[in-house]
């Protein structure tokens, strides 16, 4: 039945979609809002092909998801209507053709070439992620419905870790995912975005600034909720560097009185909450920590061994064959299937060398700088925004110090639409930028242009 209703999607739901979105204006923006809310669907939202569910690596089958049909339905409509608005190569692209041009040897070099094959199509479906939300905003897609998404992320997340916690009992609530630790690295690249989205976008509405603020606190409950204590460190840093830059950027009564009310609920959050954190911390199971070092200590020595790598998501299938990697391994000596290395960096050099690691890391710290950079060359709405990219895509790297979860589906889609915003949102500040340089009489660094005849019309039309 399921791989009925996914043709009848393919064949169907994407034509209509196309056909939708060319017909009326409002029909893109609403299908990228559903394509961000549809990566928190988890495994519910996609099909596997050639599914091999008994391997323990991060990819188990060709899979297509939810969110790659409405990617496909937005990219037609981008080549159909909209082609000389489109930016071909968006920034960072020649690094992930590199990137993938490596995993292309990875995978030539793999012990079992079909589950490299099952990341190699993840990947080319995350660029594509990448390509069409970067150029449905270049597009001129209004900025509302990425927060329309983001939102309804947010408050699917949240309500599913009310149920799991509060109805079924859960100790660690997963919310969609399989793991618990897949929640923090998920909703911590969009925590601090709608936190700083709700004090520095004037045009949305007092109700919903608060809406925005009560779903980053919302996120920051399910975080909690996991008992990770990583993810919630991270999201304590994520809230305090969004509302920090509001107050350092955007001073005016709203920032502060989000700001009281965000420390107000905090406090009271965190004294509720502070013997089970408390508690979190001191009985955390030591052997949890052995068993991510004993995976780490498998990585680096297939790191020595192969220079290209053991071949790309092919970890988990050497690590059970081949004894010599095995021999120090005594918390997890007792599985047949090994797992997978609790830390994303020795990951990917294990599997893909030490210059598909290099590659790796330009790739993530170009799209930082790039939001680091946009955040602090102006006072808009979009630099804002920019800064909570930033803090969402620094949390999300440094807990690849002790998850591998990135490699999971919603994580990686996720990652990519974040990095299509920033993409989008910085060609699009550097270009105001530049439009204000030529605006006479216009100091470097102000906001929009006013015409002399009226000075509450804009020169420059504020970006969407």
């Amino acid at each position: 039945m399921k791989y009925i209703i996914f043709f009848m999607t393919f064949i169907a739901g994407v034509p209509m979609m196309t056909l939708a979105a060319m017909m009326h204006p409002a029909i893109p923006g609403m299908l990228l809002s559903t394509l961000i809310f549809s990566t928190s669907w988890g495994a519910s939202a996609g099909i596997r092909f050639v599914s091999m569910e008994l391997y323990r690596g991060p990819d188990r089958g060709f899979e297509i998801t939810i969110t790659d049909l409405i990617a496909l339905a937005l990219v037609l409509w981008l080549l159909l209507t909209k082609l000389r608005s489109i930016k071909w190569i968006p920034p960072n692209s020649l690094w992930c053709l590199l990137f993938m041009l490596l995993a292309c040897v990875s995978t030539s070099m793999a012990s079992v070439t079909i589950y490299s094959e099952f990341t190699l199509l993840k990947l080319t479906r995350a660029y594509l992620i990448y390509w069409c939300v970067c150029n449905c905003i270049l597009a001129g897609v209004d900025r509302r419905y990425v927060w329309f998404g983001c939102m309804a992320v947010a408050g699917y997340v949240t309500l599913l870790a009310l149920e799991q916690k509060y109805l079924f009992g859960l100790y660690r609530i997963h919310g969609p995912f399989d793991h618990s630790n897949t929640v923090p690295m998920y909703l911590n690249m969009i925590l601090p975005l709608l936190m700083v989205w709700g004090v520095c976008d004037a045009r949305l509405g007092k109700i919903f600034a608060f809406a925005s603020m009560g779903a980053a606190l919302g996120m920051v409950f399910c975080v909690l909720a996991t008992q990770s204590r990583f993810g919630l460190v991270l999201s304590g840093i994520c809230l305090a560097g969004a509302i920090g830059y509001a107050n350092w950027r955007h001073r005016g009564s709203r920032t502060t009185v989000i700001t009281a009310i965000m420390l107000l609920g905090v406090v009271v959050g965190g004294a509720m909450a502070a013997k089970t954190v408390i508690n979190r911390f001191q009985t955390a199971p030591k052997e949890s920590e052995a068993a991510r070092e004993e995976f780490n200590t498998a990585a680096r020595m297939m790191l020595g061994d192969h220079f290209f790598g053991v071949g790309l998501n092919n970890f988990s299938d050497v690590l059970s064959k081949e004894q010599r990697y095995r021999e120090h391994i005594v918390v997890m000596k007792a599985e047949e299937q090994a797992g997978v290395a609790h830390h994303i960096y020795l990951l990917t050099a294990a599997e893909m060398g030490r210059i598909g690691l290099g590659v790796y890391l330009v790739i993530i710290l170009r799209f930082l700088w790039m939001a680091l950079w946009g955040a602090l060359r102006g006072r808009s709405v979009e630099n804002g925004l920019l800064w909570g990219l930033f803090l969402g895509a620094g949390a999300l790297h440094l807990v690849g110090l002790k998850e591998w979860a990135l490699r999971i589906t919603p994580p990686t889609y996720m990652f990519a639409i974040t990095s299509g915003l920033i993409a989008a949102w910085s060609l699009r500040c550097k270009a105001a930028r530049r439009a204000q340089k030529r605006v006479p009489g216009l100091q470097r660094g102000a906001g929009p242009a006013q015409s002399k005849k009226n000075p509450t019309r804009y020169a420059i039309a504020p970006s969407g």
